[in-house]
């Protein structure tokens, strides 16, 4: 990606339909062309953000960031908008964050934006409500034309292509336990005889309920759907939740703020038994007084992590959970996730594991919420009066949510108090109660 000035500010005018002949060729997974997208795009990005920041360090953190939360999001670009937009679209959320980060408030980035000589002053729309209108794609497009680019240095070209390979490498890395890729820069082969001990497991496990569990629990609920012999038996037991999920499907999907999810369930408390973990995990409809005791989400230790993150994104050095980890490191006892694929066993680990998740955050406060990241849905349970409680499904990503402000997450219902379900069905059986029960999931309208 070296080049010298002139042959940079000649790329940098490169019109729109060389730069979105780049990002298609991205599509490919190839890294010469990230490479020559990297060149095209990063001087007339650090232009556009030296407009903005001081610090050169801010400017290059910022459009680092921005090819690859771009990277990540080539798939699903909307092709209606010019890949120039789009691009600067991604640019000016991450502007955004970084002066929210530098000046404290809205009010602050304000008065710093108010301090530029610019035409634009209304408000842009985005997942995390309202934004300066300065801050979109087709202002900083026409802001690009009108400053002179900026060359990145050599260390940003080496940060930017070994982390463009690195997910690039992603896709082609070892599977966790639960057959989730790794991320090689956290991977170390001393984790690969554990997470293949586990991983055979979970695979024994999951072929079982694929070709003996699974289709078993279809052919009782399809039973009781049809109102036959043994139905009332299995609705007693909880009808399988996967059957009723696969049924149901999006129906069980609800839209809320997530600040309106305040309760979570601590599993330990409503269900002592491990046992009775394992087993309520299979079933739609939840008998006892397990949603008498829910604990405040805004107090969760996940929480507090995301938010230490958040608040510390400018110098991770000064989190709680870098000085945690490298406690941890110094003391010969690194953190292992073998779940995960991870080892945190150098400083250059840790920052890397706890700067993923700022990037995460990034994408979500530009491109929302994405219900399929992760393995699992953001799952949640209706207690007695028909109540959303989280449950330990996607908690990281709730966190992360509520943390950005954003305004829109789409949760599961993956079970139901029985009391809410007797209420429900009125009475009815079969396809009839199933119906009934559809119909009095709580309305999106009534968590905004």
């Amino acid at each position: 990606m070296d080049s010298n000035n002139n042959a940079l500010t000649h790329r940098a005018n490169a019109d729109g339909r060389e730069l979105e002949a780049f990002i298609g060729g991205c599509l490919e997974e190839d890294i010469t062309t990230y490479n020559a997208l990297a060149s095209v795009c990063l001087p007339r990005l650090l232009g556009v953000s030296a407009r903005f920041l001081e610090q050169p360090s801010h400017r290059e953190a910022v459009c680092r960031d921005t090819l690859l939360i771009a990277r990540r999001n080539l798939s699903q670009r909307d092709r209606k908008v010019s890949a120039s937009c789009w691009l600067y679209g991604i640019l000016g959320s991450r502007l955004y964050n970084q002066l929210l980060a530098l000046h404290g408030s809205l009010s602050g980035v304000m008065e710093r934006l108010g301090s530029l000589a610019t035409p634009y002053r209304g408000k842009l729309e985005t997942p995390t409500g309202p934004r300066p209108a300065l801050l979109s794609g087709a202002p900083l497009v026409s802001l690009a034309d009108k400053v002179p680019p900026v060359p990145p240095s050599p260390a940003l070209l080496s940060d930017l292509r070994e982390s463009i390979e690195a997910e690039i490498a992603h896709r082609r890395a070892p599977l966790t336990p639960t057959g989730e890729l790794v991320y090689p820069p956290l991977y170390d082969p001393a984790l690969r005889y554990r997470m293949l001990c586990s991983r055979t497991a979970h695979v024994l496990k999951e072929g079982f309920k694929r070709h003996l569990g699974r289709p078993l629990e279809e052919w009782l609920f399809r039973r009781w759907l049809d109102g036959k012999a043994g139905g009332a038996l299995l609705e007693q037991n909880g009808l399988p939740r996967r059957s009723v999920e696969a049924y149901l499907d999006e129906r069980l999907d609800i839209a809320i703020d997530p600040e309106a999810l305040e309760c979570g369930l601590d599993f330990p408390v409503s269900f002592p038994s491990r046992s009775q973990r394992r087993r309520i995990a299979n079933f739609f409809i939840w008998s006892g007084d397990w949603d008498q005791l829910t604990m405040n989400l805004a107090n969760s230790q996940r929480r507090r992590f995301i938010q230490d993150l958040w608040t510390q994104r400018l110098d991770l050095t000064a989190s709680a959970s870098y000085a945690e980890l490298m406690s941890r490191l110094e003391k010969g006892l690194p953190r292992r996730l073998h779940h995960q694929g991870i080892l945190l066993d150098s400083e250059r680990r840790i920052l890397a594991y706890l700067s993923r998740y700022l990037l995460y955050m990034e994408d979500m406060s530009c491109f929302g919420f994405k219900s399929d990241l992760g393995k699992d849905r953001l799952g949640v349970v209706l207690d007695r009066n028909g109540n959303i409680i989280k449950i330990n499904k996607g908690l990281h990503r709730l966190a992360m949510a509520r943390v950005v402000g954003l305004k829109r997450v789409t949760v599961r219902v993956r079970g139901v108090h029985q009391h809410w379900w007797e209420a429900h069905k009125t009475g009815a059986r079969g396809r009839e109660a199933m119906e009934n029960v559809a119909m009095s999931l709580p309305s999106p309208a009534l968590y905004y």
